[in-house]
């Protein structure tokens, strides 16, 4: 399995034609047919079909793509240790932080960083776990840093942790629920709350539980802390926020606390990498950085 195989097809999977997967990589159409057709040989299954609207994946090519996307990234990994481990501290980093991270604990850590190895390319991205989780998988991120619930991380994952975090509720100034003092209190009400499909109700089901409860029938599901500041903010929703997110932004988007007797669940701050994974050096040394400042709190 050649690297050029694996461009070609991860081109045609993210171009969804062969025309566009030519231009991706800059070859011909017919070189890229050939060369996805040599990489369907060497696997043992058809890959790609073409038909009219373009070009589909088969049940084969769609459980082969993200792990050619992985085999990709780690190819592109290998190299910058190997580069960064020859000519010093250069490379590239990908890493993504929650909300609450970059707002706290990363500024000290990137500017040590940054101070000690300027020459490091670094790319960073905002993100929630769920789409933290996704890139890693597929290799586009080295590691991230996030908050987690106790045993919410998939098996796949590793984590180390940095500190922990308690969860805070919040209202508008105006909610007509800003006095309650209990969930209890607050079920009936409409929730905005982070992740996608189940996850925001994974999420939420512990907070509930004890009191007998389930999770709110209403509730908002997104992927944005700023939208959901921005919406809690100017409407009758019930937000869950940590608290280095509450102490920061709550004021500034017209958000008060909501004190509840009920004590909420502890996160956990984490340096998350995919299991097994090897970090380059300039990775570690952001790691260590992140670690640093987390320890000066």
């Amino acid at each position: 399995m050649k690297p050029n195989q694996l461009l070609a097809f991860v081109a045609v999977v993210e171009q969804k034609s062969i025309r566009g997967a030519a231009r991706a990589v800059g070859i011909s159409q017919p070189a890229v047919t050939k060369i996805v057709r040599e990489l369907e040989r060497e696997v043992g299954a058809p890959l790609v079909e073409r038909s009219v609207k373009g070009v589909r994946l088969t049940p084969y090519g769609e459980a082969f793509a993200p792990r050619a996307r992985l085999l990709l990234a780690d190819m592109r990994r290998a190299r910058d240790e190997i580069a960064q481990i020859r000519d010093g501290a250069t490379g590239k980093v990908a890493v993504a932080v929650s909300t609450s991270v970059a707002l706290t604990l990363l500024p000290e850590a990137f500017r040590e960083f940054h101070t000690r190895l300027p020459a490091v390319d670094v790319h960073f991205s905002e993100a929630v776990l769920p789409w933290m989780l996704a890139r890693l998988r597929d290799g586009h991120l080295d590691f991230a840093v996030a908050h987690v619930g106790p045993g919410t991380l998939p098996a796949e994952f590793e984590s180390v942790d940095l500190f922990p975090v308690q969860l805070a509720v919040g209202v508008r100034e105006g909610h007509p629920l800003r006095h309650c003092r209990s969930l209890r209190e607050l079920h009936t009400a409409e929730w905005l709350l982070p992740g996608d499909g189940e996850l925001g109700r994974e999420f939420v089901a512990p907070i509930f539980s004890p009191m007998g409860l389930t999770p709110p029938a209403r509730m908002i599901l997104g992927e944005s802390v700023t939208v959901a500041l921005g919406l809690v903010g100017h409407m009758d929703l019930v937000g869950m926020f940590v608290e280095p997110l509450a102490e920061l932004a709550f004021r500034h988007h017209g958000i008060v606390r909501v004190e509840v007797d009920e004590t909420l669940p502890t996160l956990q701050v984490c340096v998350i990498r995919r299991k097994g994974l090897r970090l380059t050096p300039a990775a570690r040394h952001l790691v260590e950085c992140i670690q640093q400042a987390a320890t000066c709190r």
